[in-house]
């Protein structure tokens, strides 16, 4: 049974980090560089927004098909096969898991310029993430999940 009310609080959730990782985006290029509490701030703030949003889509996607995503960047193509959010959207997503795991586990040294460039795609795309998980919450509650 999909758990709305875990959704409601993921999506307030995600919600609050976008709205922190707002302000990092009045900074130059320079200053995010020069200014390490800056940068390390950007780094977790976009973790916990595709940890949050990955966190939603498993659950869904456990609950409709029985088995999780095999990983981070997946479950933003298996939330869009089970209408969670549409594949357009998927698609753009999917990157993100793979920056996460860059910023988690440092595979390699942090493109800086890469996560700076990421910020305003962040917002935007996950602020679309959150209309379409609404809107499918919406539209399967008198579903009675």
């Amino acid at each position: 049974m999909i758990d709305i009310e875990l959704i409601r609080r993921k999506l307030a959730r995600l919600n609050m980090y976008l709205d922190k990782l707002g302000p990092m985006t009045k900074y130059t290029f320079n200053e995010y560089l020069s200014d390490t509490f800056l940068k390390y701030s950007t780094e977790r703030l976009v973790q916990l927004i595709v940890e949050c949003a990955t966190d939603i889509n498993g659950h869904v996607v456990v609950e409709l098909k029985g088995r999780p995503p095999e990983d981070y960047t997946s479950s933003f193509i298996r939330a869009s096969d089970v209408g969670l959010i549409n594949f357009e959207l998927a698609n753009r997503l999917k990157a993100s898991g793979g920056m996460r795991n860059l910023l988690v586990h440092e595979y390699m040294e942090i493109d800086d310029k890469k996560v700076y460039e990421t910020i305003p795609v962040c917002i935007n795309d996950y602020k679309e993430y959150i209309k379409q998980v609404e809107k499918f919450i919406k539209n399967n509650e008198i579903i009675n999940f």
